[in-house]
């Protein structure tokens, strides 16, 4: 049914001259125009002394250029002379009027003609191109990177071309422009615009990444190519692809998506995200902002406060540019007990000649947070338990009691609970998530002619995240002792009143070297842009959880305890790609290509638990094997392996891919470099049909066995439509489908040592759509003020077509956990010329499931396991730039937002039990500019 309405969509958009749409590129030139005769300013047609008989004149009306719009003030005596990019411009067209009257008649006023205030109006997949501040020899490969249908070779000018219009994969891209209009606090507030995107956030700072594409699992962004600049940071691809730090919006020019790609693997099944930083090169400016505002805590009597800071420079001297920046935040989370803090560094080099250009790198960011993943759940009774077991225990039953007087999780957290965690775990103010990751980068770019390029990089990142909390959300401060966990034989007993300390570090160093060789040709008559890489990392990742002692605060920094888990992984892996781009026709692109992947793996695991769950149903009386423990406290047992063992095990796959587009209908050009043809024709701001298939591979997460893992493996397609082909309107849609087998799932447990229990399906399918739309009314109306309407929405449809559970039950058919069908994103508001702007936005994510099973809402006693029901959120901001005669040398920008407006407790997810969303958030602020 959608293959059919593209069809009809596709015819529906053929534009025509009344209406196309006004772009930069198609501003008249003089030059280029043939000579005619004008009339005189202010006086009569100059009809030439026409007489009867003679032909009659035919005045020809010149179009004139639109005026250039004045550069910003900061950059009007700093900003370093940007090489300028050919432009090519159609000739225009005379206009035939009627002959004169032979009586004289004053000439008639022009038909009213709306006048576009605004060269360009960016769009998720259209931004106007900007100056070009790279060395001479570089500007034909930054043409190429701005209009072409692959992606750049040189990443950092993005994963995705400047202009998507002729890109043969789904992408969209949110420029800074964008990001300032709609002053988001986090980079998960830019992506839920995005189409195909599915976000959930399990913490106010969105600093643990939570973004999902096209039906997979957000959780920790495990399944997502996560970059900054074209450098992976998810903490280890080949060992635990999961994301625990994403950058802060103030320091990103643009936020890049794209849907289906070889040159960016492994983790490509689902897509590739790419946070762009600010580069060394470009215009001038010192930035200072600062927001402030407030978290309503439901439940919890108070509302927690939240503030933002950043400061950047960017300056630019002949051969050289430098960018520091820096971000701080303290912010309000989702319960009373949350609190996230970071300081985030940036800071990057560059250095440019005539025919190469250096760019050095990196961030370093100090998270220190109250944070913890353990969530409202109530205990489950074990297996043949009756039910009067527990009233045995007065004592025990008169806790539960008083703790919750509801019959199930979800009716304790709505109608008791709330936003309140120290109302029934209060020794969770004690939990800490503590984080130092480090990112550095080096990228050489040499420029042997308009057609040559190579680009080599080097790459470095490690990350520490060490996590302290309260175990089985006991108290310790309240512990009347002070025992020791302790082994007996191969059992680790655990007293009540401990916390746990999770350590991990992630290690990798990489290089890659890429070739662009373009105008090649393919056979007689075809040209073709030919791209080919290798890449060599190298990864590592230790990984411990030990016990403190009853009663002991662990704190940031503490390693002395009790090891229950103890292991070190080490991974060097080889990649390489050869991608081209096949010009079949001046308006169809053909792009095969194909991916190597190969790596070695080697895990030495020298203390494993072996028994899942968390053990709550085990806490009992410490009379363990005939002697009593802990002065016959309570305790927990589990078992354990002690035994060092060793695994290795090494993988290569081949992974082909093909992609197209086609320009269905738009104006021809030939962009033109110093005389030379970069390509023989281009087709801008128009409608193009893209699509095609590539088979992807995402490595799954190795912290505990079986090894070696089975990976993800799919066949993923897409066929596309996107337009800019109608004047003001915007449009993108994409069918998908994918078939991934060993879909790998993290279940609801975790061991009593506090590792994930991750399980997979063997195989899943998942269909669906993706769309994007944006209507700005001023291109019709010419007004100042431009009201706007945007919509995106994605349905995806995950099924189960082949699993069954350890005890034999068939799970065929059920839906893939995690992944909600419908997700939408509703904005309308009003763009000013005179600097304000205001706008409504209503979110919505359907419902998904946590856990294979597809266990119904309420279906589970602990309240781990269930359907998270859909939601409606309703968000807005607003924002003014102070008028120029009071801020004569700087822009000035206040700006208001708000989100969850209505103040709405909804579930936002069910790890380790139910953690609701965000609170009603409003923060207000101020950026200035110089």
């Amino acid at each position: 049914m959608f293959w059919g309405a593209l069809a009809v969509s596709t015819a529906a958009l053929l534009p025509y001259d009344a209406i196309g749409q006004t772009t930069e590129n198609e501003a008249v030139s003089e030059e280029a125009a043939p000579s005619a005769t004008t009339p005189a300013s202010g006086g009569e047609p100059q009809t030439g002394g026409a007489t009867e008989g003679d032909v009659p004149a035919v005045e020809i009306i010149q179009p004139q250029a639109e005026p250039e719009q004045p550069p910003e003030r900061e950059q009007a005596e700093s900003k370093p002379e940007p090489k300028r990019r050919p432009v090519s411009r159609p000739a225009p067209q005379p206009v035939v009027r009627a002959p004169e009257p032979v009586a004289y008649e004053p000439p008639a006023q022009p038909a009213f003609e709306p006048i576009e205030p605004e060269l360009f109006f960016p769009t998720l997949i259209t931004q106007q191109q900007p100056d070009y501040y790279g060395p001479a020899g570089g500007e034909a490969s930054f043409e190429r990177s701005w209009n072409g249908a692959q992606s750049p070779v040189n990443p950092l000018n993005g994963i995705a071309p400047g202009n998507l219009q002729n890109f043969s994969e789904a992408g969209s891209r949110v420029t800074r422009q964008q990001i300032n209009e709609q002053d988001p606090f986090s980079t998960n507030d830019i992506l839920q615009r995005v189409p195909g995107v599915n976000i959930v956030n399990d913490d106010g700072a969105a600093r643990n990444g939570g973004i999902g594409i096209r039906g997979s699992n957000p959780r920790r962004s495990r399944k997502v190519l996560v970059m900054e600049d074209g450098q992976s940071i998810n903490m280890s691809l080949y060992i635990d692809p999961s994301v625990h730090n994403v950058p802060p919006p103030d320091r990103i020019e643009a936020v890049e998506v794209i849907k289906g790609s070889i040159i960016y693997a492994p983790n490509n099944n689902f897509g590739a995200i790419n946070f762009r930083n600010l580069q060394p090169f470009g215009p001038n400016e010192f930035v200072m902002s600062g927001e402030g505002g407030g978290v309503a805590l439901e439940g919890a009597g108070s509302d927690g406060s939240a503030g933002k800071w950043h400061v950047h420079n960017r300056s630019t001297w002949g051969n050289w540019g430098t960018v520091v920046s820096y971000t701080g935040a303290d912010v309000q989370g989702a319960w009373d007990t949350e609190r996230l803090r970071y300081n985030d560094f940036y800071a990057a080099l560059g250095w440019k000649d005539t025919n190469a250009d250096f760019v050095l790198s990196g961030s370093y960011t100090r998270q220190r947070d109250n944070y913890d993943e353990a969530n409202l759940e109530f205990e489950e009774e074990e297996d043949g338990e009756e039910e009067g077991d527990l009233a045995e225990d007065e004592e025990l039953e008169e806790e539960e009691e008083t703790a919750f007087q509801s019959d199930t999780v979800e009716e304790a957290f709505f109608k008791e609970v709330k936003h309140c965690k120290s109302c029934y775990n209060p020794g969770s103010r004690f939990n800490t998530y503590n984080a130092d990751p480090f990112r550095l980068q080096g990228v050489l770019n040499y420029y042997f002619d308009e057609d040559t390029t190579s680009t080599t990089r080097v790459y470095y990142m490690h990350h520490r995240r060490d996590r302290y909390q309260n175990f089985e959300g006991a108290d310790p401060s309240q512990a009347e002792d002070a025992f020791s966990p302790l082994f007996v034989g191969d059992e680790a007993l655990i007293p009540e009143g401990v916390m746990i300390g999770r350590l991990r570090t992630y290690q990798h160093v990489g290089g890659e070297q890429r070739f662009e060789l373009a105008n090649r040709e393919f056979v007689s008559g075809l040209n073709q842009d030919l791209q080919m890489g290798v890449r060599l990392e190298h990864h590592t990742f230790a990984n411990r959880n030990f016990f403190g002692d009853q009663g002991e605060i662990l704190r940031d920094g503490d390693k002395k305890g009790l090891t229950v888990f103890d292991s070190e992984h080490e991974t060097d892996a080889v990649s390489a790609y050869l991608q081209t781009v096949i010009h079949a026709t001046p308006a169809i692109d053909i792009v095969p290509g194909i991916r190597f992947e190969h790596f070695n793996s080697k895990v030495v695991q020298t203390a494993s638990s072996e028994e899942e769950g968390e053990g709550e149903h085990e806490l009992d009386e410490c009379d363990y094997a005939g002697h009593e423990y802990f002065e016959g406290e309570e305790c927990v047992v589990f078992a354990l392996e002690r035994d060092t063992k060793n695994f290795s095990f090494n993988k290569t796959y081949w992974l082909p891919g093909i992609s197209f587009s086609w320009g269905l209908f738009g104006q021809q050009t030939a962009p033109v470099y110093d005389g030379k043809s970069l390509q023989d024709y281009e087709t801008v701001y128009h409608t193009t049909m893209y699509g095609g298939y590539n088979r992807g591979v995402t490595i799954p997460v190795q912290r505990e066995g079986p090894f070696p893992p089975e990976d993800e493996l799919g066949n993923n397609f897409q066929l596309g439509l996107r337009s800019t082909g109608i004047k003001g309107v915007t449009l993108d849609m994409a069918g998908f489908f994918k078939n991934i087998s060993n879909y790998q799932i993290k279940g609801s447990a975790t061991t009593a040592s506090g590792q994930n229990v991750f399980t997979s399906a063997d195989e899943v399918q998942i269909s669906g759509f993706e769309m994007y739309g944006r209507l700005d009314s001023r291109p019709f109306t010419g007004w100042d003020l431009n009201p706007f309407a945007e919509a995106t929405y994605t349905y995806s449809n995950g099924e189960i077509t082949e699993g069954i559970l350890p005890g034999g039950e068939s799970i065929v058919g059920n839906r893939i956990p995690f992944s909600p069908r419908e997700v939408a994103y509703l904005t309308t508001g009003i763009e000013s010329t005179a600097g304000w702007n205001a706008s409504v936005s209503f979110v919505y994510r359907g419902e998904f499931y946590t856990d294979v099973e597809n266990t119904p809402y309420g279906g589970d006693p602990s309240g781990e396991d269930g359907l998270v029901p859909s939601v409606w959120l309703l968000n807005a901001r607003a924002n003014y730039t102070v008028p120029q005669n009071l801020m004569p040398k700087a822009d000035m920008v206040l700006f208001v937002s708000g989100e969850n407006l209505t103040d709405e407790l909804y579930i936002t997810d069910r790890e380790d039990g139910v953690k609701p969303g965000l609170g009603r958030s409003v923060m207000a602020g101020a950026r200035i500019k110089w």
